[in-house]
């Protein structure tokens, strides 16, 4: 009887051995060309595996993530201190929709999701006081765009 269980487990350590392999074998034949085909003429995957992190991400979601970025900054008062409480206005200039933030407690504001296509104008506001229009360019070409306001 001892003799058919260690036959049984041997059996089932190479099963598991080989369903192991069959399931890494395939990662380890991909391309890292985005636009190889396989085999069969099939174009590249649906979804990109990032190496390292674990992370996987859509084709559309890269793309959404290359043409979008966002924009931040510090809120100060007239003396150059952080304003906390102070509302920042994001007004996107092709479709007038205007989006708020409440600033935090050392001043600072953030945005994230903006076209990089589109021009932005932003503003502070408060206690009946606002700070000058800012624009946020479409041709400006940081990847994270820092605007200060300043409400005097």
């Amino acid at each position: 009887m001892r003799g058919f269980r260690q036959n049984m487990t041997n059996k089932m350590a190479i099963q598991i051995a080989v369903l192991a392999a069959a399931a890494i074998v395939p990662c380890l034949s991909q391309s890292s060309d985005p636009k190889a085909t396989d085999a069969n003429g099939n174009g590249p995957p649906a979804v990109v595996i990032t190496h390292g992190t674990g992370e996987t991400q859509t084709k559309d979601e890269k793309k959404k993530a290359a043409s979008e970025r966002p924009v931040s900054g510090v809120v100060t008062d007239a003396d150059g201190k952080p304003l906390e409480g102070a509302i920042v206005q994001l007004k996107n200039t092709r479709t007038l929709q205007v989006r708020s933030f409440i600033t935090r407690e050392k001043g600072d504001y953030y945005f994230a999701g903006l076209n990089k296509d589109v021009d932005y104008e932003v503003k502070a506001v408060m206690n009946g006081h606002a700070s000058a229009t800012r624009t946020l360019s479409s041709f400006d070409p940081k990847p994270v765009p820092i605007l200060d306001l300043q409400i005097k």
